[in-house]
């Protein structure tokens, strides 16, 4: 495991069990066996432990939109396509639950956490951008910064609700409950 991953479990531990104001970086470190020197060789302080830039959601969404082959003349069902395959949070449930736990109980949390959102509001708006030109049945399809944007914005909503969901209920996938948003969607606008 590496020292980057094994800091973060660490620290999720320790936020759980002490509390994030009584956590230390000194006790992060040791939790996971590395020096200080090595946690700040990863993180800038202990909040940023819970926001890693890596945006993992991010690079599996932008994956999905460069790698498949399924064209689609709508911004927003490409997107929710891309959702339902995210897998990120399904490889640890438990992980996901403590720290949205942690980051939901101290508003300077949750204020970061609302910027890391639009962060991935403005990646995914420029890799819909750059997509550019589709082609479906030999006609072009442009999506444009408008429609971008608005298909990422309600995308984005549909997450969150999926992801509320996805906490409470943990019978199905992340996947499942992003597609039962989606079809909620689709009933109120038919």
């Amino acid at each position: 495991m590496k020292s980057k991953q094994k800091l973060y479990l660490a620290a999720v531990q320790l936020f759980k069990s002490k509390g994030y104001e009584n956590t230390t970086i000194q006790e992060i470190a040791e939790g996971a066996g590395v020096t200080e020197r090595t946690f700040y060789r990863q993180f800038k302080d202990k909040s940023d432990v819970l926001f890693d830039s890596e945006n993992m959601l991010g690079q599996e969404i932008a994956g999905y939109l460069s790698e498949n082959d399924a064209f689609s003349d709508n911004p927003l069902e490409l997107l929710v396509k891309a959702l339902i395959q995210v897998q990120v949070f399904d490889k640890d449930r438990e992980q996901s639950i403590a720290r949205t736990k942690i980051v939901q109980s101290h508003p300077d949390l949750r204020e970061r956490e609302l910027l890391k959102m639009e962060d991935l509001a403005l990646f995914l708006t420029s890799e819909m951008i750059e997509k550019g030109a589709q082609f479906q049945n030999g006609e072009s399809v442009i999506f444009d910064k408008n429609h971008s944007e608005l298909a990422v914005r309600v995308a984005l909503q549909f997450f969150h609700l999926a992801f509320s969901n996805w906490l409470v209920d943990g019978n199905q996938t992340f996947g499942a409950h992003v597609k039962a948003v989606y079809q909620e969607f689709l009933g109120l606008i038919s």
